[in-house]
């Protein structure tokens, strides 16, 4: 944005919504974790000039920017080090001679504080405190330092180093957020961010860390003086800071109803920011999803613009908890199109759902931004077709429901929804029997108890089914109507009501029906069955139509097929369903589905049921 010319204000009010920036008091110190629990540190004195500089050491917590003069403070010689370390439960603090080596131990104290000369409570020469962790040297200018022991109780002690200094300039100055080669309304809006940030978390001093904020992206990047002395470009940064001061006390900050916003921000998105209710779970009305197409321009962000992770099966299965991973599946998505949801499933059956942060995190990918992914169903066998939709439902029923959906489509609607009533598959019998698949997968399932749902001269006997091992159930009737009652009085809610007419229709609109959560009968466009009104009588409802049933409003997917089985089906996803004719072309097709995801932003994967259909036709589609 900046390099199009935008201001700051332009910037930081796309980004966060219903925003000013404004001056505010930015006077207030802020403690910062720059060690977090550590078991020894050394501190060294650096100066500026050529003038000797000094180093002064406080036991005790001094209040920052106030010179102390009661306290009698130890000197650092110059070239000395200072040295804490944890001895058990205790901390050992100690001063190294820098001429003759010899080490001068300090008083017992619990906590200290460091103050080098050319600060605002220490005035002098200007100096470096250099802070030494392992083979790792920071430098910081401004501020003190304070080290405190914290007890380890049935574990170890630790200590944490905190700097502390005045939000106006000074943190300001070290923040090591971005580039400071970038332009000077994107590093100004960059400031003004971390003012707000800081500002929002100045009245908080954390136990766990003892800071407002850490030095780290936890909070904000806080790198010290490193960042001020940047070759080339180390002044921009400066002087990004500067003009956002009006005056000596005050800075610019973003503002929602007058208070300093908690401005979170990251370095690529997905073409569009998130809502953080749909991350975190709480709505912040500033923090809305907003679009953002610079992110995915490769020119400007060549690192993350896509981005591609190879995962190993051992990974995988570890991040789910499962044995292995025979495959995945986005299962819903936010507004902004991040992985909402993601589930695995087993080879042996089970699965397991992450949230798409956690997935993120466990699998240390970039982002939750994964692309669109096309599942293929490359199958025209209806058995095969249910038993792959089956894989993502009731994974641990002890029964399973069968259909003759190919001989009886309207049967197979309202055993659909009476399967999901009672929390069991949907399987299809091929004919009269059972395919060798159907069997096999019952049995990887332990299944033992079945419902056929049908009419007789339609479904397999009960002699065939028990020497598969099953115990069977039959749901029966002289036809579909008559059926789809006796499948009605084992359920609860409203009925939905279907004319018989509209047969050749359902089968795009399952998934539509299937959202009414109801028992599915049928009647008759031209005569009224009586069946029909003493079963809503009796069960004192008066019954739904199609028209008046809501879809579902964050369908996961959209199913793509020629076969009008497959679309019923599929309608247990309760996702919208193509079912492609003849006289639908390819890029109609394809129009069809992005006219579909642009409605329903949830939609996380396509899923394609047949042989025939074109995969590579929706592979594009993001």
């Amino acid at each position: 944005m900046a390099r199009e010319g935008k201001s700051a204000t332009e910037i930081l009010t796309h980004y966060y919504s219903g925003v000013e920036v404004a001056p505010v008091d930015d006077s207030a110190f802020l403690r910062i974790n720059i060690a977090d629990k550590i078991q020894s540190v050394s501190f060294t004195n650096e100066s500026l000039s050529t003038i000797p500089s000094e180093l002064q050491i406080f036991p005790g917590d001094l209040p920052p920017g106030v010179v102390e003069t009661s306290v009698v403070a130890t000197t650092l010689p110059v070239g000395g080090t200072l040295t804490f370390s944890i001895l058990g439960q205790s901390l050992i603090s100690a001063i190294t001679d820098p001429i003759t080596g010899a080490t001068t131990a300090l008083p017992q104290s619990g906590i200290w504080t460091i103050r080098w000369s050319g600060t605002t409570a220490f005035p002098g020469e200007n100096s470096l405190l250099k802070m030494k962790v392992g083979t790792t040297t920071k430098r910081y200018r401004y501020g003190q330092a304070q080290i405190k022991l914290i007890p380890g109780g049935l574990t170890a002690a630790a200590l944490i180093v905190t700097n502390t200094l005045r939000l106006h300039d000074e943190y300001l100055r070290g923040i090591g957020e971005v580039s400071s080669s970038w332009p000077s309304a994107a590093l100004q809006a960059q400031v003004i961010a971390a003012r707000s940030f800081g500002l929002a978390k100045k009245d908080v001093l954390r136990k766990a860390c003892d800071c407002n904020l850490y030095s780290s992206i936890q909070d904000q990047n806080f790198v010290g003086w490193s960042k001020e002395v940047e070759a080339v470009y180390g002044n921009k940064w400066v002087e990004a800071v500067s003009v956002t001061q009006p005056d000596t006390t005050t800075g610019l900050a973003i503002l929602y109803k007058g208070k300093p916003i908690f401005a979170y921000y990251a370095s690529s998105t997905g073409g569009v920011t998130e809502n953080v209710q749909d991350v975190w779970g709480t709505p912040v009305p500033y923090l809305l999803s907003v679009p953002d197409p610079w992110s995915l321009d490769s020119t400007l962000n060549p690192s993350y613009s896509s981005w591609v992770r190879s995962i190993s099966q051992a990974n995988m299965a570890k991040a789910f908890n499962l044995p292995d991973v025979a495959r995945y599946e986005v299962t819903a998505r936010t507004g902004g199109g991040a992985v909402k949801s993601i589930s695995a499933f087993s080879t042996n059956g089970k699965s397991t759902q992450l949230t798409g942060e956690k997935f993120r995190s466990l699998l240390k990918l970039p982002s939750a931004w994964i692309q669109l992914n096309a599942k293929l169903i490359s199958t025209d066998s209806l058995d095969e077709i249910a038993i792959s939709i089956a894989k993502n439902f009731w994974t641990t029923s002890q029964s399973a429901i069968l259909v003759n959906v190919e001989a009886e489509p309207q049967i197979a609607v309202s055993a659909s929804a009476f399967a999901n009533s009672q929390k069991a598959p949907l399987f299809v019998t091929t004919g009269r029997k059972l395919s060798e698949a159907t069997i096999a997968d019952l049995k990887r399932r332990k299944i033992k108890k079945v419902t056929l749902v049908g009419t007789l001269n339609e479904l397999p006997t009960k002699s065939t089914i028990k020497k598969i091992g099953l115990d069977p159930t039959f749901i029966t009737g002289v036809d579909f109507e008559s059926i789809a009652l006796t499948l009605g009085q084992k359920m609860t809610g409203n009925p939905l009501i279907v004319f018989n007419e509209e047969s050749d229709w359902l089968a795009t609109q399952s998934n539509t029906l299937l959202s009414a959560n109801a028992p599915i009968i049928w009647q008759s466009f031209e005569k009224e069955s009586k069946a029909v009104l003493q079963f809503l009588a009796k069960r004192k409802n008066s019954g739904i139509y199609p028209n008046q049933v809501v879809d579902n409003p964050a369908p996961s997917k959209v199913v793509i097929t020629r076969s009008l089985g497959a679309a019923i089906l599929s309608g247990v996803w309760r996702s919208p369903i193509v079912v492609l004719g003849s006289e639908i072309t390819d890029e109609q097709s394809v129009e069809i589905v992005r006219d579909i995801l642009n409605l329903y932003p949830t939609i996380a994967a396509v899923t394609i049921i047949g042989s025939d259909i074109p995969a590579n036709l929706y592979a594009g589609i993001n």
